[in-house]
């Protein structure tokens, strides 16, 4: 009787794999350590020691700390356009839909960067990203923020003739506001500022 053998994974599958978890295991490190200890102070060797691989594999994904902070900030864009598209799928009265759509992308960039004592040197313009980065977010967020707009006058909810706006203008001037709120000390207040801003506008809009 023949033994049946296992069939073998095909050989790229694993490598791959692997290769990414690492891969995004070393950019986790690395944000981890600029975060608390500043981009830099913080070495090459402390973030392979940090991400639990050797210095020589740790060049292998990254050649240098600055090509390791863009990877970063790509991550980091990632996840805000996917947060801020799960915000505005939620069915959730207007009001609720802006502050979640500004919380998926202010609310990150406070808990990310500002809330770190070395938000100066993370947000330092010598890091020089290029301008793709965060390009499709910020398009993506203030879309959406104006969609929002129209969907409040279509409801009836929002009159903005009455109050001299355009969707366009109305979306402009909120998230100009908004982005205030990312200087906040504390996340209890950059929440009530960003609150505040949302319910202050929409007031000065509705029919």
């Amino acid at each position: 009787m023949a033994v049946k053998q296992r069939m073998a994974a095909p050989k790229g599958d694993m490598p791959k794999q692997a290769s990414s978890d690492k891969r995004e295991t070393i950019i986790d490190a690395a944000f981890d350590l600029f975060r608390h200890y500043g981009y830099r102070r913080t070495s090459m060797e402390d973030i392979a020691r940090a991400a639990g691989v050797a210095k020589g594999t740790l060049y292998l994904y990254f050649a240098s700390k600055e090509e390791l902070f863009e990877a970063i900030a790509r991550m980091l864009a990632a996840r805000m356009l996917k947060a801020i598209q799960e915000a505005i799928a939620c069915d959730q009265p207007l009001e609720e839909q802006f502050l979640g759509v500004m919380d998926a992308k202010l609310g990150a960039v406070w808990r990310w960067i500002y809330s770190s004592p070395h938000a100066a040197e993370l947000l330092d313009p010598q890091h020089q990203l290029p301008d793709d980065v965060f390009e499709e977010v910020d398009a993506t967020f203030r879309s959406i923020i104006a969609k929002l707009i129209q969907k409040g006058v279509d409801s009836g909810e929002l009159d903005l003739h009455a109050a001299g706006f355009t969707v366009e203008s109305a979306a402009a001037t909120l998230t100009t506001a908004a982005y205030g709120a990312e200087k906040a000390a504390d996340e209890a207040e950059f929440r009530k500022t960003l609150a505040n801003i949302v319910r202050i506008t929409l007031r000065g809009l509705r029919a």
